[in-house]
């Protein structure tokens, strides 16, 4: 039986050699001996059951071999179940020559990716069997393939990028041009500290230009016509690299991206509200932004929805004006006028959601700052913190207590715990909520029927709160959550977790009253964490401070601008994600734009960016 070792400590430090020890296929002493090749004619299954029967009457070398090419048949054949039975048939000796023992590894890797099991895969590519790759050939270029798709199943993307930089570096005869996307795809899942430190351990001319190339790309990001400019540069740079004249598919198709954006924007928002205004300034400093980088910006018309309560003549004037993109409504009650029409005649980035699912998919995009997704992060960092008994604390109003029905339901579907619930109104006594959230009333109470039974005037009683609770769920503004932090120290729950929405902070710098918020960590979107933004500090010279709702609102506005021509790179996937102001965005099925936000957490009175966690890290 062969032991197969654990690619933990140094697939990595293999990976980045340039080269590897090019190593003798078979041993010298061994016949020549050929794959038997069965007419065309013969079905796969045929042919399979012919290459068995062969094999079992040889011996030796010679046997395996054919065991071995009826197994890759299977696979070719998609019969991956038999491959998998038929595969524990024979074990394979130790004296076969090294490129059966590789074709062996990679059939055994390719049948536990099949099956979804990247970890034992890579345990095959990366152990005893795999160690010797002879460099360009074309067992090498499948050997790098399956392994680079064995790395970025198993959520390495750095890993999974040099592996499949294998091929692109070695291998120059275009039959494998499809290894750039997956470099591609694999870089663009690296965020910029992962990004950098690939960098740092880079150690050849492809790899450095591989990582250049993504540098630039996502710099530019926010611009195509940057971008554009940014790869011609890149390609008079790199003249020698691989990808010069063999791009991702990705970025060749962000010329004709470009050609086909909307000249003329028509943007639908209620003016003479605080939540338009904020849109408007947002969406314009955007404008402005694009204009100083190209004169090529759309044309934007402004049409104002404050007193509209139906769609329909606005929507249809912004298309006789010639638009043939509208940014808008933001109305829930107008984005499900419009969801409801068999089509729409032009693109429409809705700035809000409907109830339902569009009946035109084609023309209507939405995006908006969902609760909903705000609370579903905050969820998955609950639960990969190892917790699973909530306690949740809502205002008291309808739409908060959607929000608490939406936490709930979401919360027991995953299989967590919902075991304490409480709710608030106005300045009303948080003591009282708390008290009631931790059990706290009930101790006392036990406290209050044990004195009358026994009534001593030095008796002493420490109230003691429920344990069952792992994490607190708040929903709160940041003076309510300033009232509401302390009492759970006050009340022996100082200690217990607790998760906010972005909510819980006004996006201002005031350490001393932040203090009371201290250990609360909350989603947040990019924009109000991130002071050194060169458009924020430029907004915030030139317009009117704004509070953390109004703060969300002009990023939403940022985003609505940067993505209006990218809608269809989203929808068709040939662009995964764009990091927004409110997030990084990606589209669902449904047009919907979906955000991640940032993670934060209040230290010493301040919101600091905070590196997830899990239960197996012993947080």
């Amino acid at each position: 039986m062969t032991t197969l070792l654990s690619p933990a400590t140094h697939i990595l430090a293999r990976l980045v050699l340039t080269v590897f020890v090019a190593l003798a296929i078979a041993c010298a002493s061994s016949p020549p001996i050929t794959n038997v090749v069965v007419p065309a004619e013969e079905s796969t299954t045929e042919s399979i059951d012919g290459l068995l029967a062969t094999a079992s009457s040889r011996t030796g070398v010679a046997r395996i071999r054919l065991y071995i090419q009826a197994i890759e048949s299977m696979l070719e054949a998609g019969l991956y179940e038999r491959a998998a039975r038929e595969v524990q048939e024979f074990n394979i000796p130790d004296d076969l020559p090294a490129e059966l023992n590789l074709r062996y590894a990679m059939l055994r890797a390719r049948i536990d990716l099949n099956a979804n099991q990247a970890e034992p895969a890579l345990r095959w590519l990366s152990g005893a069997l795999a160690s010797n790759v002879e460099d360009r050939s074309q067992l090498s270029m499948e050997y790098y393939r399956l392994l680079g798709d064995s790395l970025l199943s198993s959520g390495q993307p750095a890993e999974a990028a040099v592996a499949y930089m294998e091929i692109s570096s070695n291998f120059s005869n275009g039959e494998d041009s499809d290894v750039f996307d997956n470099i591609w795809t694999a870089l663009t899942e690296l965020d910029d500290t992962e990004l950098s430190a690939l960098a740092d351990s880079s150690s050849n001319y492809e790899m450095r230009g591989w990582i250049e190339l993504a540098r630039i790309v996502r710099i530019d990001q926010f611009s195509i016509r940057s971008q554009l400019d940014s790869i011609g540069q890149w390609r008079r740079t790199w003249a020698r690299h691989s990808a010069v004249n063999r791009l991702p598919d990705q970025l060749n198709l962000l010329q004709q991206t470009w050609d086909r954006r909307p000249a003329h924007i028509a943007l639908i928002l209620p003016l003479q509200q605080p939540t338009g205004n904020a849109i408007q300034e947002g969406f314009l400093s955007a404008y402005y932004q694009a204009l100083d980088i190209s004169r090529e910006v759309p044309r934007i018309s402004v049409y104002d929805s404050s007193n509209v309560t139906s769609v329909y003549g606005i929507y249809d004037e912004a298309v006789a004006s010639g638009a043939d993109l509208v940014i808008g409504p933001l109305d829930k009650q107008l984005v499900n006028q419009l969801a409801e029409l068999p089509e729409l005649p032009i693109k429409t980035l809705a700035l809000n959601y409907s109830d339902s699912a569009p009946a035109d998919r084609l023309n209507l995009f939405q995006f908006g700052l969902a609760p909903e997704d705000e609370i579903a992060q905050a969820i998955q960092l609950a639960w990969n913190a190892g917790h699973r008994n909530a306690a949740i604390v809502t205002p008291q109003s309808e739409d908060y207590l959607q929000l608490k029905n939406f936490f709930a339901e979401s919360w027991l579907s995953r299989g967590g715990e919902l075991v304490s619930q409480e709710t608030f109104s106005g300045d009303s006594d948080y003591a009282d909520v708390i008290k009631r959230l931790v059990a706290i009333d009930s101790s006392e109470a036990r406290a209050d029927r044990l004195l009358d039974l026994l009534p001593r005037n030095n008796m002493e009683f420490t109230p003691r709160r429920r344990e069952d609770i792992d994490f607190i769920f708040l929903i709160a503004n940041p003076r309510q959550g300033r009232q509401i932090k302390p009492t759970l120290a006050f009340y022996f729950a100082g200690n217990i977790p607790v998760y906010a929405m972005p909510s819980i902070y006004d996006g201002q710098t005031n350490q001393s009253e932040n203090s009371d918020l201290e250990g609360i960590v909350f989603t947040v979107e990019p924009w109000v964490l991130n002071e050194a933004d060169d458009l924020k500090i430029e907004i915030g010279s030139n317009l009117r401070q704004a509070q953390g709702p109004l703060q969300r609102l002009r990023a939403m506005g940022i985003d609505s601008f940067r993505l209006y021509p990218r809608l269809d790179q989203l929808a068709n996937r040939g662009l995964t994600a764009l990091q927004g102001t409110t997030g990084n965005l990606t589209m669902s099925e449904e047009r919907r734009i979906r955000r991640v936000l940032e993670v934060a957490r209040f230290e010493d009175g301040l919101a600091r960016q905070y590196r997830e966690e899990s239960a197996d890290s012993g947080s």
